[in-house]
């Protein structure tokens, strides 16, 4: 019996100390809870669903009273729930009304304008185009301020030539599309630039540069245009500079047709291979002739006689009395004429000029040729008068420095390459 009840006596004080030891516990290490944690807990539907954002309620009552978390956001309890909470929290609570989505207003179809445009560039409305249909919105709508407002912007930042293009709106032009070309009322033959097609397309951005500048009275921008093309000696863009100081305007490219070909019948009387080679100082020579610069054809006359190009001056006459300069890849090559000599009388003929001038003058009757032909030059340069410094200097630029123009005449090459790289370089800035 003894034996027994030890154990179960063991075991029954084992299992008070265990009590006692535990009773301690939770009261030395008790976690103290916020009454409100409880209490918005007892109040919340206990639905877990999540949609508060939180892990299940406890989560989001210790959110709310300790985290500071909106006290709207359980929406199984809804506005009842929140205003318990917020009884709690000691804070009135306003649960947020749902708006109603604005209703889309009718998309305004606009109507495609007609009219006579304005006199802007292609270039220039694609640029401003912006600044351009807000003006003309505000003064259709009559919203004085707001023009008003862009004109006052224009004069701060010296925009002139888009002040100038605001006129043309309050006159009831219209500001076209910068996609397509601009059609200028009366933008005929007669008032373009009589520029060719490739030239406009190889040219257009200085000439549009120049125009932009020279309306809006620009002087000093256009001046320097004018300035670099002298210096580049481009003769032909001062020409339709001075057209367009006329009044003239920069056809667009697109709009215009492939010159027309010169008729045979007016044409010089050059050959294919001569046109190949002189084509560019022809051509030079004919659009100053044509535009009557009297001192730029004048000048290639003077620079082909200085060279001895008997026959570039010959052509040059021709184009004088208004012939043209044909495209030599219409031209058909010229056959060349040999002319036949009697073979007997050109032997005889050799020989007799061989006696007269090579024969020995010793009365042996031998014929010594290197040594007459030496006194013969000896003689031609005795009898010729010296040549002065300046006419050697040009023997010696003539042998030296050869034309890259394929006319032969003499430019320093140092010289002509350091003005094309600089001069072309500022031109396409």
């Amino acid at each position: 019996m003894e034996a027994i009840m030890m154990p179960v006596v063991v075991l029954g004080i084992t299992g008070v100390l265990m009590g006692l030891f535990l009773a301690f516990a939770s009261k030395k290490f008790e976690v103290e809870v916020d009454p409100k944690v409880e209490a918005i807990l007892a109040i919340l539907p206990g639905a877990n669903c999540g949609a508060c954002g939180f892990p299940g309620c406890a989560g989001y009552a210790t959110g709310v009273a300790l985290e500071g978390a909106k006290m709207t956001l359980c929406a199984p309890g809804g506005p009842k729930v929140a205003a318990k909470i917020g009884d709690i929290m000691g804070v009135a609570v306003e649960m947020p009304v749902k708006k109603k989505p604005a209703a889309k207003k009718p998309v305004e179809k606009k109507i495609a304008q007609t009219g006579e445009p304005i006199s802007a560039s292609q270039e220039f409305i694609e640029k401003n185009k912006r600044m351009l249909m807000k003006f003309k919105e505000a003064f259709d709508a009559k919203d004085k301020e707001a023009y008003e407002k862009l004109e006052n912007l224009a004069k701060m930042a010296k925009k002139d030539e888009l002040l100038k293009f605001y006129e043309e709106i309050k006159s009831g032009k219209i500001v076209p599309d910068g996609s397509t070309p601009v059609a200028v009322a009366g933008a005929t033959g007669a008032n373009v630039i009589s520029a060719t097609k490739e030239f406009v397309e190889k040219n257009k951005r200085m000439l549009m540069k120049f125009k932009e500048a020279f309306d809006a009275k620009d002087k000093e921008a256009y001046e320097k245009l004018e300035n670099l093309a002298k210096m580049a000696k481009k003769d032909e863009l001062l020409k339709f500079y001075e057209e367009i100081k006329a009044g003239k305007i920069v056809p667009d490219p697109s709009t215009m047709t492939d010159a027309v070909a010169a008729v045979k019948a007016e044409v010089i009387s050059a050959t294919k291979e001569f046109v190949e080679k002189n084509k560019r100082m022809l051509m030079k020579f004919k659009e100053a002739f044509d535009a009557k610069d009297k001192e730029a054809y004048e000048k290639l006359e003077n620079l082909a006689k200085m060279a001895k190009k008997d026959e570039l001056l010959k052509f040059y006459e021709e184009i004088k009395t208004g012939k043209t300069v044909p495209d030599p890849s219409t031209m058909a090559d010229t056959p060349v004429v040999k002319e036949e000599v009697p073979k007997a009388e050109a032997k005889v003929g050799d020989s007799k000029k061989q006696e007269a001038s090579y024969c020995s003058t010793l009365g042996d009757g031998l014929c010594v040729p290197e040594q007459n032909e030496k006194t013969k030059e000896d003689l031609k340069k005795q009898a010729e008068p010296p040549k002065t410094p300046e006419e050697l200097e040009k023997d010696k630029q003539a042998s030296t420095y050869c034309s890259t123009l394929g006319d032969g005449l003499c430019v320093p090459e140092e010289n002509e390459q350091i003005v094309k790289q600089n001069l072309h370089q500022e031109i396409d800035k």
